[in-house]
């Protein structure tokens, strides 16, 4: 297994891939390249965030904790991880109940010093006497890792619940990401860059989609895919999904184009044609679903450019009710030529192990990424807990690929793949680390586990629920 994946440099800034991007695609809408700065500590090397919102702190059930494993030049591993609730020192809030800290995380420098730092929503936060209010803090990157935080205020927190269920950052060209936070509604909060440790921000807004838009979002991602420009556009999943494209004041819901429904999103170049494509997975679709709508200069069409699915000739394993092919999705975070998604299939049976799961990996080519494949050796890869050198073993319920997220945590300038098992050990969880040297290769390096971060696993943690770096 030594296929070419794409590489990036873990410590480009968003100014830097920017700058590059425009200078490249120079007559045509340069693609940005979203939550491009995840080195908390500052050392050089990416590392990765991992949410474990089921777990217990003190004794209080469900109040949520996150992991951060730093990369390095060796593997990532339980034995260089830290981890973070409300009642770590500098920690908004207080771990209580029922807070679900980490029920979403985002990563990027917010406050522009050259730090990654960490957005987390705890939606079930009781905010007063509003249950399940919920809240959002940004733990601030320095040079001994994320040590502080502030909350980032909800402007109406009366007309929803949840706050901070689903969160993203869009990185604009002006070098100041901004962060966008959804709730029950289809309302999204906007806060525009210029953030500060004292809780300041570059302003905000709240996005209102169409009145044809009636559910809550699932997930929020951001990315460059059009209106030529240099400005981030929003893709929306749920029952309802959308994509609606940003400008100079903010995201425009006139632009809003309705698209099947989905779950996940991802966004990258998979042709190499210097627009961005928007890959959304529709996992409780037969056996699951990814569409591919092809940038373009002026926005992508409804229509799919084309439908990816386990019976699609040349992708590994066959579609099957109940795998949720599509449940999560990474894209490679390269800024140049084709760029490679990951697509999470946790409810995949293999042998006599109900929703194990597994993941298929795919390259990008000419024709995107099904059809000619760029060089000898990029064929579609299908991962689970059986392949040899990955973690564990196919056991009922892991629900391997639950997460997905591709980075390079050692700077070899191969993207490694990390997967979710949040489903290990009856819902403690784990993290498999899949160690690329120019292909997905395993190296059998131990799996990341709650106990071996100290993680408690008493009741439910769901370790690598959500990923993010």
């Amino acid at each position: 297994m030594h296929q070419r994946l794409r590489t990036v440099l873990a410590t480009a800034t968003a100014t830097t891939l920017t700058s590059a991007l425009l200078a490249a695609a120079a007559g045509t809408a340069a693609a940005l390249v979203p939550g491009a700065h995840g080195d908390f500590n500052g050392d050089g090397y990416r590392d990765i965030a991992v949410a474990a919102p089921g777990s217990y702190v003190g004794g209080r059930s469900g109040a949520g904790q996150v992991v951060i494993v730093y990369g390095g030049v060796s593997d990532p591993s339980s034995a260089r991880s830290v981890v973070i609730s409300q009642d770590s020192p500098g920690v908004p809030g207080t771990a209580e109940s029922g807070d679900g800290f980490g029920g979403a995380i985002a990563v990027e420098d917010f406050n522009g010093d050259g730090y990654g730092d960490l957005a987390v929503g705890s939606p079930g936060e009781d905010v007063g006497t509003d249950t399940d209010g919920g809240t959002v803090a940004i733990l601030w990157g320095s040079e001994t890792g994320l040590t502080s935080g502030t909350t980032i205020a909800d402007p109406a927190p009366s007309s929803h619940d949840k706050f901070g269920r689903v969160l993203t950052s869009l990185v604009d060209s002006d070098d100041k990401p901004d962060l966008a936070i959804g709730s029950t509604t289809p309302t999204i909060d906007i806060y525009r860059g210029g953030f500060s440790k004292s809780g300041a921000t570059g302003g905000s807004y709240r996005f209102v989609p169409p009145s044809w838009v009636t559910t809550a979002p699932v997930s929020l991602t951001a990315g460059n895919f059009g209106g030529g420009d240099v400005i981030a556009d929003l893709v929306v999943t749920g029952p309802t999904t959308y994509f609606a494209l940003g400008s100079a004041s903010g995201l425009n819901g006139a632009s809003a184009t309705k698209l099947p429904s989905g779950s996940s999103a991802a966004i990258g170049d998979f042709d190499h044609d210097w627009h961005y494509d928007i890959a959304i997975g529709s996992p409780d679709e037969g056996g699951g679903v990814v569409r591919v709508y092809n940038g373009a200069e002026s926005a992508p069409s409804a229509t799919p450019s084309y439908t990816i699915t386990q019976d699609t000739p040349g992708i590994p394993d066959t579609s099957e009710t109940g795998d949720r092919f599509g449940a999560s999705l990474s894209v490679s975070r390269a800024g140049y030529g084709y760029q490679n998604l990951a697509i999470g299939a946790p409810g995949e049976s293999l042998g006599g192990a109900t929703g194990t799961g597994a993941v298929t990996f795919l390259y990008g080519g000419p024709e995107g990424l099904i059809g000619a494949r760029p060089t000898a050796g990029t064929e579609p890869q299908f991962l689970a807990q059986s392949s040899t050198g990955v973690a564990g073993s196919d056991e009922t319920g892991d629900h391997f690929g639950g997460a997905v997220q591709i980075a390079d945590t050692n700077n070899d300038r191969n993207e490694d793949l990390i997967v979710g098992v949040p489903g290990e050990n009856t819902g403690d969880g784990a993290v498999a680390y899949l160690h690329s040297d120019g292909g997905i290769a395993p190296s059998g390096t131990p799996g990341i586990t709650p106990t071996g971060t100290g993680v408690s696993t008493t009741g439910s943690p769901s370790f690598g629920r959500y990923l993010a770096g």
